[in-house]
């Protein structure tokens, strides 16, 4: 399969599990970006409508139009029916608003590592077999559409994605770790960053502040976390934040050497 056959397939059955289909989408990074975009519209598209009808709605809607109706003059019925429908449509989509709004809400006060987890075991499951390293300046991109500066880029990521996750702008990363794969999700927006861990499905993250944002590693093993936390510090370590802070302290910070080497440009 091509990457022109994966695409259309990828419109009309993005959960197709044809063995072709699923071949060249862990064989194409391109096709395997595309595929994880199309499978978080579907999930955020499904949660902005999974309202709850309130109890009893489609009763007092219906004795609501029998009494419009018998007490309605005839030719006022339909320009009445015209403004009830304008009414209800227009009722419907605040609610809408206002379900989205408080579960944007819900889901900021819920701790960003258990929202990546969500994300990793529902959305990217297919990113930890991911193979290959990907080239320095994609990663180095996928930051800067974030707003985010990352002057070193470390080495062993296999996958690199920008995901949205819950209300949040994220990179998604994959590095694989002798005792497995870990994804790494750096969050360029968090409302309080913290140094955090959760324990969930068998799976374990830990939340760590690192430059303007926050860092979250996933994975069902955690003893690579500390190897990869230091390895993220240190690429960070160059940003103009964190010199701004340093030299407000009266701490001069030299920059590390660029190990720009580590990864393909």
């Amino acid at each position: 399969m091509n990457c022109l056959e994966f695409r259309r397939r990828l419109g009309s059955d993005p959960a197709s599990r044809d063995p072709a289909f699923v071949a060249h989408r862990e064989e194409c990074p391109s096709c395997a970006a595309a595929y994880a975009r199309a499978v978080e519209f579907e999930a955020e598209l499904a949660r902005a409508i999974d309202v709850d009808v309130p109890e009893g709605l489609a009763d007092r809607i219906l004795l609501a139009q029998t009494t419009a109706e018998r007490t309605a003059a005839p030719q006022r019925r339909r320009r009445h029916g015209l403004e009830r429908f304008a009414l209800s449509f227009a009722a419907a989509a605040a609610l809408a608003v206002v379900v989205v709004g408080i579960q944007r809400e819900t889901q900021r006060e819920t701790p960003l590592g258990r929202l990546v987890i969500e994300h990793v075991r529902h959305h990217e499951r297919h990113a930890t077999e991911a193979r290959g390293e990907i080239a320095g300046n994609t990663i180095r991109a996928a930051f800067t559409s974030r707003g985010v500066d990352l002057p070193n880029v470390p080495a062993g990521i296999s996958y690199v994605h920008e995901c949205p996750v819950g209300p949040y702008r994220t990179v998604h990363m994959v590095m694989p770790e002798g005792e497995g794969a870990v994804s790494v999700v750096y969050v360029a927006d968090p409302d309080r960053p913290r140094r955090e861990v959760v324990d969930e499905a068998g799976l374990h993250a830990r939340e760590v502040p690192i430059g303007n944002g926050a860092l979250v590693m996933v994975g069902a093993d955690a003893r690579g976390f500390d190897r990869i936390e230091q390895t993220w510090r240190e690429a960070f370590a160059a940003t103009p934040a964190e010199r701004s802070v340093a030299e407000g302290n009266g701490v001069p910070r030299r920059s590390p050497a660029r190990t720009d080497t580590l990864a393909a440009p």
